[in-house]
């Protein structure tokens, strides 16, 4: 059995890369159908989405203790929503857009009470950015949480910060 490595890598996954081995590998955002396929592909064959709820439920509590406010967020790609045909419900690698983010969110609230909370969103899909700006408008207790949304990947938000010689200082980083 190949490994998730390997078939990320494309090795045996035909919708990551092409079946022509003389094809050169292209970047999933040149087709973001096949960037969600890939995210729900990789949250099959990961323990990501359980590895980062513990987290949050046991080790965040004690590292926002250590933060003074207004902390700086910042969100960086994986606001993906489930393949059609699954639901949250019935697939717990399926995770909601923006789920992870209300649960930190949550965890920092019960030790700062009405703390400003800037988060900044990074996501190259606009479908994604958008189901998430839904996600938050249904979501209470988001008062004092400020959103930036950046329609970019990772590389694009550092190379514009770097060419724009702005610089920014985040409390807490996550991403997938």
């Amino acid at each position: 059995m190949r490994g998730l490595r390997e078939e990320l890598q494309g090795a045996a996954c035909p919708l990551l890369h092409p079946p022509s081995m003389a094809s050169p590998m292209r970047s999933l955002l040149a087709d973001l159908d096949r960037y969600i396929q890939a995210f729900h592909l990789f949250l099959e064959r990961s323990t990501e989405h359980q590895s980062t709820q513990e987290f949050v439920e046991r080790r965040l509590p004690g590292m926002i203790a250590s933060k003074m406010p207004p902390l700086q967020i910042t969100k960086i790609i994986g606001n993906l929503e489930c393949p059609k045909g699954k639901s949250p419900e019935s697939d717990p690698s399926c995770p909601l857009v923006g789920e992870m983010d209300l649960q930190i969110f949550s965890k920092v609230r019960a030790r700062y009470p009405g703390v400003t909370i800037n988060n900044d969103v990074i996501e190259p899909s606009a479908d994604q950015i958008s189901k998430y700006k839904e996600r938050v408008a249904q979501a209470s207790n988001l008062e004092n949480i400020k959103f930036t949304w950046h329609k970019e990947t990772a590389n694009e938000y550092e190379s514009r910060m770097n060419a724009e010689k702005k610089t920014k200082k985040w409390d807490f980083i996550h991403m997938i």
